[in-house]
This record gives C-alpha cells, sequence and structure tokens, in this order.
C-alpha cells in the first residue's frame, strides 16, 4: 500500500499549507514551477519538504528509495520495522537527526496494480507522509519520462523514504500489512521536522473516519 502515490497539488497550494504551518518555502530550480504529478512509483524523482533555516522549508527534488540493503537491489521505500538493527544501529542517523527529517506532500495514494483503490484524506487537499532523506553516491537508474527501460547511472543522490504502520480499518480490506504515517496535524508535522527519537511515536495509523477510498 505504499509505493505508488499522488501529488497533484501546486507549488502555490504548498506555500499555502506551508505558511498556515508556519514556515515560508524556498524552490529549486526542479521545482520552481511544480504543477504535481499523477503517479509516482519507487524510483522516481517526487518533491519533499525539508528544513532550510529557522522558518523555513525547501521543496526539493529528490529520488524515492534509499540505498537496498546489502546483497539486495530494491531501494527502501517504506521503513516499517524501527526495532531492526537495520534502522536502530546502522541508520539511525538519518532516521533521528532532524536534519534528515521532511515531509512527503500527497493527495492520494494505493499500490501499483490495475484497479487500485486511491486512498485519500478528508478535508485536506494535501496531507504529508513523514519521510526521512539522506545523501548517497551510487548507481540509480536515470529519470527518462516515457521510457519503459531506464538506463542507470553512477552518482551522487539526495533520496527519501517514509515511514510505515499496521493498516487503519479502511485500508485493511485492500492491504491489510500496512499504510503510510500520515501527518496532517501543523503541530505534529512541526514535531516530526524537528527531529528526535521521542517524535517516532507518530508512528501509528492514521483515523479510518478520516479517509476516503475510491477505484
Amino acid at each position: 500500500m505504499c509505493n505508488r502515490y499522488a501529488n497533484k497539488g501546486s507549488i502555490a497550494e504548498i506555500r499555502r499549507i506551508a505558511k498556515a504551518m508556519g514556515y515560508g518555502v524556498e524552490t529549486t530550480s526542479a521545482t520552481d514551477n511544480y504543477g504535481g504529478q499523477e503517479n509516482i512509483y519507487p524510483d522516481q524523482d517526487a518533491p519533499v519538504l525539508r528544513p532550510k533555516g529557522k522558518g523555513k522549508l525547501e521543496f526539493a527534488s529528490l529520488r524515492w528509495g534509499f540505498p537496498p540493503i546489502p546483497g539486495q537491489k530494491t531501494p527502501i521505500t517504506n521503513i516499517r520495522n524501527l526495532k531492526s538493527k537495520w534502522w536502530r544501529d546502522v541508520n539511525r542517523e538519518w532516521l533521528t537527526d532532524s536534519k534528515y527529517r521532511c515531509l512527503v506532500p500527497f493527495t492520494e495514494f494505493a499500490e501499483p496494480v490495475r484497479d487500485s483503490t486511491w486512498f485519500n484524506i478528508k478535508d485536506h487537499e494535501i496531507a504529508f507522509f513523514a519521510g526521512v532523506w539522506r545523501p548517497w553516491h551510487g548507481e540509480r537508474l536515470k529519470e527518462q519520462p516515457g521510457k519503459k527501460r531506464r538506463a542507470r547511472e553512477e552518482g551522487d543522490w539526495e533520496l527519501y523514504a517514509f515511514l510505515t504502520t499496521e493498516a487503519n480499518d479502511i485500508v485493511r480490506p485492500v492491504h491489510e500489512k500496512a499504510m503510510p504515517v500520515i501527518l496532517t496535524d501543523p503541530d505534529e508535522c512541526e514535531e516530526w521536522l524537528g527531529g528526535g527519537a521521542e517524535s517516532l511515536r507518530l508512528q501509528r495509523p492514521y483515523g479510518a473516519d478520516e479517509m476516503s477510498a475510491r477505484k
């Protein structure tokens, strides 16, 4: 339930929501004229909001998927078991340091299958996944829109992933194992961006009665 999402919000909407939370937004050359994306899949580029000094967030385009676990090839898109050695010890800095926290804006999410069920948040045009990002050097797929086969290239990347948790009552019939960690409350967004182990308490299901589903 966590490998396909949409962000149909424009940069103007992102600025409006960030302002309501008390933040200004700085864009990059890749996000200056952002108009939204209908489908975002792993190993594609998409924007996140990350801290950029006091009272500011940067709307930056990063690649979805942390480096794979050694011996595997698939990027890590979703972070679930925070008690595992992989997150508790090996990658703890990326998980808890406020520098590497981010909010991943979305309007809907689904599984990458035919006849997908899409889930959205009532009364919120744009909501956020609780995300983390990190720099990394290695080989990833090139961004080549419209091409089914994408060449690989080595380089310096900025990667993001987001937390997942147990599914709530509306998601469970479609995907029983997990759903993204969703944030809409300004105080919780600020808490997440502030980092620290205590903020990991936000890894919990979003209220099912505050969500809707569509085919």
